[in-house]
């Protein structure tokens, strides 16, 4: 009989289970001991590798989350294990990833691209000829998507910029659309705005004052900011700042998004968009529709607008695409326009406006605006080759558009010398007694005019790219442009008066004005009786630009030049005869240029040596070759030339920003016009060859601290003088020369923008997607303007310095994503919660304890709110 072969079980064997334990806790004391990994990264638009600002990067199936800085950068610690990491973004396709945090496994995450939702983004980027601020020189700033959807709940698209080194918001009254920047001290209008490849400047004064601005807020998708002199493709740029505005594009799958929102005193905003999606025959288009409406911050501020946005993209073939742009904007409103003194405020409040009042126990103010404006742009995309592309726009703005303005005398006295009543407003039943029965002219009789303003602006301008290779590139622009205006003042109100005959006209047959020009959405201006001025403006432009830029591993180089040649026309058919030669003015043609280069030079993966240089001259601004209200040209008009140099450290992790920037600008030839505190039988006087030395330095930060929360840091220090003495030439109203002398200015401070500012803003993501901000910005020291008679008793007058100001501001943000590439999008925000009081504007220089109260000065806006929501589907 065979005897069985014996087998134990290894789990019986005392000696074996034994070790079995013992490599079973062994390697649990391992695992333990292992720490936690960090895993760090960049989330980036997957079409050009733009860093996602505010991107959510969270652990799927559990509250782990972060946020990443402006550059995309993120970081966090997790446990030993394995995950699937999301990205979310607004506007863009969320994307997972797998990753494991074990010991030997780690897997690094590096760049994480995101798929865009909307088409069309490299033909709009070619117009736009945008910048990547982690390359380039310039203190340029992308405006996170985030705040930009928080933006469009406002009226007022220059509140972007504010949280800017050395960026002051002149409010002007506080009026619907009327706010300007200032830039290192420079006067707003060398600013220039870009939208949609297009620039936005108003052709004669150089302003950013088109009615189309407030519609930045609903049609913008992304915003760049240059501080000082800017990269672009236009002949002409803007010798101080670019805002460059990239409206947004159709996407890619049919959608619809409804926003609105409410805020003080009235405040609302209705939006409806749409997107088609892309067909079959690569068709997309969007389109757009908002009302806003309010009561204004300021007394007799209210308004109510109409905006449209249509943007229709079509691609043939690999090589064409088409994308046809149309932004349409039609408003009423009321502004103030004039500054107070600074006593009449102090009695009636900061909110007060002196230029209105009750007639008949009704309303009625002596500023409205009102009109409508559209813009069209075309544009082609043309793929030559591989590496070579043309993109060429035709585009067309229209604007039918006029504002009112008191104009006459009552018992010898102005408009704005007549008694005010017991409250400070206008006494319009007196000013109508006065009128009644009688018939008004310019000067006899007080009625209220409407300046109307009908302009048409053509222009094409084309870009050629080439990329030679991976490193380098070029770029060759032309363009062309006209622009012709009519302006002609109407009657809006007779204020009692029984008709009004016009006594300016040199051509007039003596009839009275039968057809007014009334406050409307579309005004008829073409069938209102002209009164008080009548002229046409053109203004021509040609130009070229070149640019080459070279990227390496460690460098970024780049140069370039732009030359153009401008000329201006003027025809009056108001102050002089048909048979008069003097009715046309000969074109006046002066050429401009601009040249710029700059170097990135990257120390290491972290840190950067930034150098950015440039120079420019402006020709003569129309408002300033033609200052008097006839076709008389300025002796002074001659070119504006500014030079400047900046040299910068940058500081890029994960966790910091940090961008400390040495500036100094210098300007020569600058001329200016001055209206206010001339005396009588003086028309105007002109304030030629002043030049400007503007120098400073600019911090500009962010850190990260305890995983999700941001602060933002900038900070300006500035030494903004005049550097010379300037030429005063004080005409009469019949342009003759009444005065002239040199004026002491070397050494005084530029006016109405502080150089020494401070911006922090505290950024708390509560719960993912959830995000409380508090804000803070202090003014240091504002100086008034210089005026020409502030000499006339001394060769150094005292230039008031008004106090410091501080805002205190909070926001609330939510936005989070639903299935199906649903979204919904929550914002509150409240400025200046603590309703401090501070002088915006001075408009004067009336030094002394007892003389500074009757500086004439602009307010800023006391406590405000908004709050509303998107929901995108």
């Amino acid at each position: 009989m065979k005897a069985k072969r014996s087998r134990k079980s290894p789990a019986r064997n005392p000696f074996i289970k034994i070790a079995f334990v013992i490599v079973i806790l062994s390697s649990g004391t391992q695992l333990y001991a292992q720490e936690d990994a960090t895993i760090d990264g960049r989330v980036t638009e997957e079409e050009f590798g733009e860093p996602l600002e505010k991107a959510i990067v969270q652990i799927k199936g559990t509250s782990a989350y972060t946020v990443t800085n402006r550059f995309g950068y993120f970081q966090m610690k997790l446990p030993p294990a394995f995950f699937q990491v999301e990205a979310i973004h607004p506007g863009i396709f969320s994307e997972y990833y797998n990753v494991s945090t074990f010991e030997g496994i780690l897997t690094p995450m590096g760049a994480v691209r995101l798929e865009p939702f909307a088409v069309g983004r490299s033909q709009q980027h070619g117009l736009a000829a945008r910048v990547n601020p982690a390359q380039h020189p310039a203190a340029t700033r992308n405006t996170p998507v985030l705040d930009m959807l928080n933006q469009s709940g406002s009226t007022d698209f220059n509140e972007l910029f504010t949280g800017q080194p050395s960026v002051y918001l002149l409010e002007n009254g506080g009026g619907y659309g009327s706010s300007e920047i200032r830039v290192r001290g420079f006067a707003a209008n060398q600013n220039q705005v870009v939208f949609n490849g297009i620039s936005m400047n108003n052709p004669e004064t150089g302003r950013m004052n088109t009615p189309l601005y407030p519609g930045f807020n609903d049609w913008a998708q992304q915003v760049q900011f240059t501080t000082g002199p800017a990269s672009g493709k236009q002949s002409e740029l803007g010798q101080t700042g670019l805002i460059n505005v990239l409206p947004f594009m159709p996407n890619k799958k049919f959608g619809v998004s409804v926003s609105a929102s409410m805020g003080f005193n009235g405040y609302l905003k209705t939006a409806a968009t749409m997107h088609s999606g892309i067909s079959d025959r690569k068709l997309a288009f969007t389109l757009k529709l908002d009302r806003t409406s309010g009561d204004g911050i300021p007394d007799f501020t209210g308004f109510e607008s109409y905006g449209m946005y249509f943007n229709l993209y079509k691609e043939y073939s690999h090589m064409h695409s088409f994308l046809f742009t149309n932004v349409l904007k039609t408003w009423q409103a009321d502004l103030r326009n004039r500054p107070d003194s600074v006593s009449r405020i102090s009695n009636f409040g900061i909110d007060h406006n002196s230029d209105w009042g009750f007639l008949n126990n009704k309303e009625l103010g002596w500023n409205e605006s009102f009109g409508i404006a559209n813009l069209s742009v075309l544009t082609h995309h043309w793929h030559l080759r591989v590496h070579s592309k043309l993109v060429s726009q035709l585009y067309a703005e229209l604007e039918n558009s006029a504002y009112t303005f008191p104009q006459g005398t009552m018992n010898g006295q102005n408009p704005y010398e007549i008694p005010a009543t017991d409250r400070g407003l206008v006494d319009f039943d007196a000013i109508s007694a006065y009128n009644s029965g009688q018939t008004n002219s310019e000067t006899a009789g007080i009625s209220t005019l409407a300046a109307a303003t009908r302009s048409t602006r053509i222009g094409l301008q084309s870009q050629f790219i080439h990329e030679f290779d991976k490193e380098r590139t070029l770029f060759l622009s032309a363009d062309l442009e006209q622009y012709t205006a009519d302006h002609f003042g109407a009657v809006n109100n007779l204020l009692g008066a029984s008709d009004f005959l016009s006594s300016a006209n040199m051509n007039g047959t003596g009839s009275t004005a039968v057809n007014l020009l009334e406050m409307s959405f579309l005004p008829t201006t073409g069938q209102a009786d002209k009164v008080n001025h009548d002229y046409r403006s053109f203004i021509r432009k040609a130009g070229f630009s070149m640019k080459v830029q070279k990227r390496g591993n460690q460098t970024f180089m780049y140069a370039e030049t732009g030359l153009y040649i401008k000329s201006l026309k003027r025809e009056d058919y108001f102050s002089y005869l048909d048979a008069d030669s003097h009715q046309k003015t000969d074109w006046v043609s002066q050429f401009g240029w601009r040249v710029s280069s700059g170097l990135t030079y990257r120390l290491n993966e972290f840190h950067s040596l930034r150098l950015n240089t440039g120079a420019s001259g402006s020709p003569t601004r129309f408002d300033v070759l033609f200052p008097a209200e006839n076709n008389w040209e300025s002796p002074s008009a001659i070119n504006q030339n500014l030079y400047s140099g900046e040299i910068a450290y940058v500081l890029n992790s994960s966790r910091f920003f940090v961008s400390l920037r040495a500036y100094a600008m210098y300007q020569q030839n600058r001329t200016d016009i001055q209206r206010m505190m001339l005396n009588e039988g003086e028309g105007f006087a002109v304030l030629s060859g002043l030049n400007q030395f503007h120098r400073g330095v600019e911090l500009n930060g962010q850190m990260t601290y305890f995983k999700h929360y941001n602060l933002y840091v900038s900070a300006s220090y500035g030494k903004w003088t005049f550097n010379n003495s300037a030429n005063a030439a004080i005409y009469d109203e019949d342009n003759q020369l009444l005065s002239e002398a040199d004026l002491a200015f070397k050494g005084y401070k530029t006016d109405n923008c502080p150089p020494v500012s401070i911006y922090a803003k505290n950024e708390f993501n509560l719960l993912k997607g959830l995000e409380l901000n508090i804000n803070y910005y202090r003014s240091f020291a504002t100086y008034a303007p210089l005026l020409v008679h502030d000499f006339d008793n001394t060769d150094s007058p005292e230039q008031i310095k008004l106090p410091a100001f501080d805002k205190l501001g909070v926001g609330l943000n939510y936005y989070h994503e639903l299935r199906k590439n649903r979204s919904i999008n929550v914002f509150a925000d409240v400025q200046n919660i603590l309703g401090s009081e501070y002088i915006n504007q001075l408009y004067t220089n009336e030094s002394g304890s007892d003389q500074f109260r009757s500086n004439l000065a602009m307010y800023g806006k006391g406590m405000s709110w908004r709050a509303g929501l998107t929901f995108s589907f």
